[in-house]
């Protein structure tokens, strides 16, 4: 399937320095695995299928010393959730060619934090832009669910 446009929302998590050293090492493209179910991710990546979207999912890095950074993004490729036993999950997620991310947009805060349904519904009824929140290191663990940056947009729009 061919698809273009970027879905309106992304997947961002957040890996080790070393992970992303070993993404890039490697064919650029790949998987990450978790061990936290990702399941509402996998139905947004279902929906995105079905509207013909790229889901894309932003890597954000951090060394021990350091505070997290968005490094790379990709698109999503698959999202494979196994429960292993009970109460024990892995997730495996595919993604494509990883690709810098613009140094503006690398500060974590730079990405904002999907909105709820009921403000979104109020943006698009009453046309009132509600309150965006900015990610921030606690709440990209195991991801986030943000707003595509339009930089991202704009690539695979392309």
């Amino acid at each position: 399937m061919d698809r273009s446009a970027s879905h309106p929302f992304c997947i961002a998590t957040i890996v080790t320095d070393k992970a992303i050293e070993a993404m890039l090492e490697g064919s650029g493209s790949g998987s990450y695995t978790d061990e936290s179910p990702w399941l509402i991710a996998l139905e947004i990546l279902q929906k995105a299928a079905q509207q013909n979207q790229l889901l894309p999912i932003l890597f954000a890095s951090k060394s021990p010393d350091s505070h997290a950074h968005f490094s790379h993004w990709s698109t999503i490729e698959d999202i494979d959730v196994d429960e292993l036993h009970r109460g024990q999950w892995l997730t495996r997620c595919s993604f494509g060619q990883l690709q810098p991310f613009n140094p503006i947009f690398e500060s974590i805060d730079s990405v904002f934090i999907k909105a709820s349904a009921q403000q979104m519904a109020r943006e698009q009824t009453e046309g009132i832009r509600v309150y965006r929140q900015a990610l921030d290191e606690y709440h990209i663990h195991p991801y986030a669910i943000c707003e595509t940056p339009a930089f991202i947009a704009e690539a695979l729009s392309v």
